[in-house]
């Protein structure tokens, strides 16, 4: 019987993954679901209940063994207070007090983290950064979000919300982004806007089917220029938005992640040469810059929420 188990969830705007995880770094179950469509965060917190139960007791295990409840969620939250202040993503824009409301429910310690945070502390444990005090940790999907590892901890700032560089900017004009923003990053060059600027320009039933990121790539891989020239722009916003990073934060290492980047070593290449041009010299020619694949996919968060959990000392401002 293991001595200690985690439970975590890393909870997205399209599905949820639950792991146990016992001490000794043992993968115990594992699920992944749906996220519910509209749901509420009293909705939420029941889902999560109602699955690290059974969880447990698909492992034989009570509930009173677990040694920790971990949720990493895309959110804009304040790690310090457990409170999430946002999430588009699931329709959240008022304050929800989430790791309260959990703790009403689990007599172990509850954390609660934001999304890219978790997966940069992952990436650093466990992944692509091993090695690394001072790492950044881009995800390129749905949407853009980032994380900061510096100086040996997380760096969530004064008020929990660091790291947001998908909302960044400028990044053209007049496009509306899900922050309520105007022209961020993640409005003009994640794998979403890549495909509603795709849109814009092609029928879905003449194409026969749905358009996606995927579809834009195929058809830039094909030549076809206006996919091309969507490709290139997104390339071109990325690439500078990662550079003012490397510039105003001089990291180590410079982790890439999400849908967006996975599988396309070529693309993920354009980016880095591009950084590596488009950054201060001395933070890429003096004291170097690693940019990298990620290596722990859509688990990274769930590992930096595992790490986070066993040593929260360790990640203390």
């Amino acid at each position: 019987m293991p001595d200690q188990v985690y439970c975590v969830f890393d909870i997205g705007g399209t599905k949820i993954l639950l792991y146990l995880i016992d001490g000794a770094k043992r993968v115990l179950h594992k699920e992944r679901f749906p996220t519910p469509a509209q749901c509420t965060p009293e909705q939420m917190i029941e889902f999560i209940n109602r699955s690290a139960a059974a969880s447990l007791a698909r492992a034989g295990l009570p509930s009173t063994d677990l040694a920790g409840l971990g949720i990493c969620i895309a959110a804009l939250l304040d790690y310090e207070k457990g409170v999430v202040h946002q999430s588009p993503n699931l329709g959240w824009y008022a304050a929800v007090p989430l790791r309260e409301m959990l703790q009403q429910s689990w007599n172990c310690p509850v954390y609660l983290d934001n999304d890219a945070n978790a997966a940069v502390l992952g990436e650093v444990a466990y992944g692509a950064a091993r090695g690394h005090r001072n790492a950044i940790y881009i995800t390129i999907s749905t949407g853009i979000g980032g994380g900061l590892y510096l100086d040996g901890k997380v760096f969530r700032g004064s008020g929990g919300f660091a790291g947001e560089v998908g909302h960044i900017k400028p990044f053209g004009q007049g496009r509306r982004c899900g922050c309520g923003g105007m022209d961020c990053l993640e409005a003009w060059a994640s794998g979403g806007a890549i495909a509603r600027m795709a849109k814009e320009l092609w029928d879905e039933k003449e194409q026969g089917g749905t358009i996606t990121t995927a579809w834009v790539f195929d058809q830039a891989q094909g030549g076809n220029p206006l996919a091309r020239s969507i490709i290139e722009q997104a390339l071109q916003n990325i690439s500078t938005g990662l550079a003012n990073l490397v510039t105003l934060l001089n990291p180590s290492c410079l982790v890439i992640g999400g849908g967006v980047v996975a599988s396309r070593e070529d693309f993920l290449e354009q980016i880095r040469a591009r950084v590596y041009e488009l950054a201060v010299a001395p933070a890429v020619h003096i004291s170097t810059v690693e940019i990298k694949a990620a290596q722990l996919g859509s688990e990274a968060g769930i590992w930096g929420l595992y790490y986070l959990m066993r040593c929260p000392d360790e990640q203390r401002a």
